[in-house]
């Protein structure tokens, strides 16, 4: 088809030139085209609707078409003149859509940490074991010896014993409180009626203080006590 084509413009072009070759006066030519179309020694063609006469006027009207829409179908951006200022907007909104997605993958892990930072309550304070067979000599202006056996629940001390004066023996109970390393037992005897009250500082199986003792006829003193656990 496309051979076809070839041969009829051929065929064509050689028609116009003989058309024009006998249009033209041989025996007198004048030599100026313009001339020769105005004198009719050249047969003028028509041209095609949309086309200039000559290839110059066709020139000068090709350089006054400058009004063509070049606007970019809204498949691009939805805006911009020409191919490159749709682009241009495609690959910022593009950017500006990345950035924003960091940002919001990272506010979970924000929640995560709050969660992690959370501090424990302080883990109560440990009570010394003080329950058992306690033996303590109590020194004043007299010396005197006590043997106890405590029980203890909890930060709670209560017992029992005996404590020696001398010949005389007497029948005591026991009761105080542990805090810390630090212990506090009030003694008291039956007959006669006497309180002892004890500050003592614990370190492992051993107490050492200081106590202050009153009776019934108003007389008090004070001494100093050291003890130790021995079951």
């Amino acid at each position: 088809m496309r051979f076809k084509m070839l041969i009829l413009s051929s065929l064509l072009f050689f028609a116009f030139l003989a058309v024009t070759a006998l249009c033209v006066n041989w025996d007198d030519p004048s030599y100026d085209p313009d001339e020769m179309i105005n004198a009719g020694e050249v047969e003028v063609i028509t041209p095609p609707a949309g086309q200039a006469a000559t290839p110059q006027a066709q020139r000068k009207l090709n350089e006054n078409k400058t009004s063509m829409d070049w606007t970019v179908p809204s498949t691009l951006t939805g805006g911009g003149n020409s191919a490159k200022d749709s682009r241009t907007q495609a690959e910022s909104a593009s950017s500006e859509t990345a950035a924003s997605t960091p940002a919001e993958q990272a506010e979970p892990a924000a929640n995560t940490s709050t969660v992690t930072d959370t501090e424990l309550p302080p883990a109560p304070p440990q009570v010394i074991a003080v329950g058992g067979n306690w033996y303590f000599a109590l020194n004043d202006s007299v010396e005197r010896d006590l043997a106890l056996v405590l029980f203890q629940k909890g930060n709670e001390v209560f017992g029992a014993g005996k404590i020696k004066e001398g010949n005389n023996t007497l029948d005591v109970t026991a009761s105080g409180a542990v805090a810390d390393a630090t212990m506090e037992l009030n003694l008291a005897s039956a007959n006669p009626i006497v309180q002892y009250k004890l500050n003592l500082n614990l370190s492992e199986n051993f107490a050492t203080g200081k106590y202050q003792a009153s009776s019934t006829s108003g007389d008090s003193w004070t001494g100093s006590a050291e003890g130790e656990k021995t079951a």
